[in-house]
């Protein structure tokens, strides 16, 4: 007879981990990615995982990994330019786009669209926050907010796409500049998409991803698909 016990068997075995420079420390992305499948399913399996979904903030660093370092002739960093070349990275933030500007929400529980954005909350939740180059950062960062007049959608020089709020909002101020790196290695300009409001009252509610396409990397603001099984991701350890 077995004795009681609070521990149970188990098997841990070898599993590859991507460690990249992040905000003046490391982090570690779990290899191989989570997917093709649709953006809440990837979420939901990285979670499952125990793992972190991969925001704007974590998936630049990922990018600048896989395009611009020492490192990025490894398989897997290869790998990884391989799925942008073929599907979508998913980016775990939720985007509300509206006639004044863009909010950028952290989306840490891959929530998608599957819940609404409220601007009144977002904008209570704003206050006593910094702003950084035009952009509103929540205390915790969780929460941004890029006025309309600090990016322009479509095609963007590196230097442009550094500075952009949108990507600011998105990456956050070192993200920024490493996706406009990155983006520096492909032949054309890089791009972003997202969503022209007009109405005052509308908020147009979207998810984001990373794909590269006619050999640039696009930056997408405006995915109202997160249903679309065609997405991985790396989760974050």
């Amino acid at each position: 007879m077995e004795t009681a016990t609070k521990y149970q068997p188990r098997v841990l075995r070898g599993r590859t981990e991507l460690w990249v420079p992040h905000d003046d420390r490391e982090i570690a992305f779990a290899h191989p990615s989570v997917g093709p499948n649709n953006y809440r399913d990837v979420g939901a399996q990285i979670l499952q995982a125990g793992q972190q979904v991969p925001t704007g903030d974590y998936t630049a660093s990922l990018i600048h990994a896989a395009y611009c370092s020492k490192a990025k002739d490894e398989p897997e960093f290869k790998n990884a330019r391989d799925i942008m070349r073929g599907r979508w990275l998913w980016v775990f933030n939720r985007n509300g786009w509206t006639s004044k500007g863009v909010y950028v929400v952290q989306d840490r529980e891959a929530i998608g669209r599957s819940q609404p954005l409220d601007i009144k909350d977002l904008e209570r939740k704003l206050k006593g926050g910094k702003e950084i180059q035009g952009v509103r950062f929540s205390k915790d960062g969780r929460i941004r907010f890029a006025p309309k007049e600090s990016y322009v959608l479509g095609e963007r020089t590196p230097e442009q796409l550094a500075k952009d709020g949108f990507m600011i909002a998105s990456y956050n101020v070192e993200g920024a500049e490493k996706c406009a790196e990155a983006s520096a290695t492909k032949r054309y300009k890089p791009r972003t998409y997202g969503v022209n409001v007009s109405d005052e009252e509308d908020i147009e509610q979207r998810v984001s991803a990373v794909i590269v396409s006619d050999d640039r990397l696009r930056f997408d603001g405006d995915g109202w698909l997160d249903g679309y099984d065609n997405g991985s991701a790396f989760g974050v350890l």
